[in-house]
């Protein structure tokens, strides 16, 4: 009797769900059927080499990045959109995972991953892998670019060619459509990790103080633009002296920070540039006519899409959905059944059979 009721106390410990997994270089997107997003986090992982184990993970290790002790590392299981650790990158989704199930162990799930577009045989089955070693069963993948346009609403199904770009921390990727057919997807590693980079530099090279990518990332968001704005800012920020090792304070414009943020910028713009001289001449009139639509956190930069349109020539529509809009995709792949299979990367899904 005592080993029945321990039987079934077990099963209740064990899920069987749904799950969209969006595993990106800079956040990680959960969302679970029933209960939406339940998880939006950074990507973030701090390790403890003196106990060999995760401390913590998303913000919370976030939140020690360059604040703690020799013995703990803050790192990023991914980069450039792929995994570069997989066992850190099994252990945060695990972590993740447990915070939104209480401890519940998963069995027999349906996990949907975003994998970045074009990526390789190794690269796809690394997401494939840690999905399957997390507790998925059946597994399927669906490229990044191909779930912000379902994520933002696109009408695929009724328009002759339409293109998205999905800006994000690590990467700019790409996705073509031609009456709801892919007709190519395309990713460069270049993204918001790069502008973030290239504050620290430029305030290194101009101000001969260090900042950490946490100040960085937030003269981005507050003070950064890709076109010159009307009002000119100016803000006060702390740093270590290059000279002295002492804290210093300096003082900063948005039309430098501006400056700083240009190149990377143009890298951007170029990736753009390429992907549209790879779109079929039949659809140049469909696309001049829709638009290139735009989602992700660099997308968010301001004044992006006035760069990008007075040097393609083309309008730039800014989804409201923003970074949220990759995860959104894969929920309505995710719910879809059969109207959305023709999108995942392989004809048929992954089993464990172990």
């Amino acid at each position: 009797m005592e080993k029945a009721v321990s039987i079934v106390g077990s099963l209740k410990n064990i899920l069987s769900v749904d799950l969209a997994v969006d595993m990106g270089t800079t956040r990680t997107r959960i969302f679970v059927r029933g209960s939406g997003v339940a998880l939006d986090e950074p990507s973030f992982t701090a390790v403890s080499y003196r106990e060999g184990e995760v401390v913590s993970v998303g913000k919370e290790a976030y939140k020690l990045f360059g604040r703690c002790p020799p013995h703990i590392d803050v790192v990023k299981p991914l980069g450039k959109g792929v995994i570069e650790n997989f066992e850190v990158a099994e252990s945060m989704l695990r972590e993740f995972l447990e915070q939104i199930f209480r401890r519940k162990a998963l069995l027999g799930a349906r996990i949907l991953m975003v994998a970045p577009a074009g990526a390789t045989d190794v690269e796809r089955k690394a997401f494939e892998d840690i999905a399957l070693q997390v507790g998925g069963r059946e597994v399927e993948l669906i490229e990044a670019p191909v779930a912000v346009a379902l994520g933002i609403g696109m009408p695929i199904e009724q328009t002759r060619g339409l293109v998205v770009f999905g800006l994000g921390g690590g990467t700019t990727q790409t996705a073509v459509f031609a009456a709801g057919e892919v007709i190519f997807t395309a990713s460069d590693p270049v993204g918001g990790e790069d502008l973030t980079e290239a504050i620290v530099a430029g305030i290194r090279k101009n101000h001969k103080i260090l900042i950490g990518s946490h100040t960085a990332e937030q003269l981005k968001i507050s003070m950064g633009s890709a076109y010159p704005m009307d009002k000119d800012e100016t803000r006060e920020i702390y740093g270590k002296s290059v000279v002295d090792g002492l804290p210093r304070a300096v003082f900063v414009s948005n039309w430098e920070i501006r400056e700083m943020m240009e190149h990377p910028l143009n890298q951007i713009v170029n990736t753009i540039k390429a992907a549209l001289e790879r779109v079929p001449p039949e659809l140049s009139e469909d696309i001049k006519r829709n638009g290139l639509h735009l989602a992700g956190g660099s997308s968010m930069v301001r004044g992006f899409p006035n760069l990008l349109e007075h040097i393609t020539g083309v309008k730039c529509i800014t989804s409201k959905k923003g970074q949220l809009a990759c995860i959104a995709g894969a929920e309505r792949v995710l719910l879809g059944g059969k109207q959305f299979s023709r999108y995942t990367i392989s004809t048929h899904s992954r089993r464990f059979t172990g």
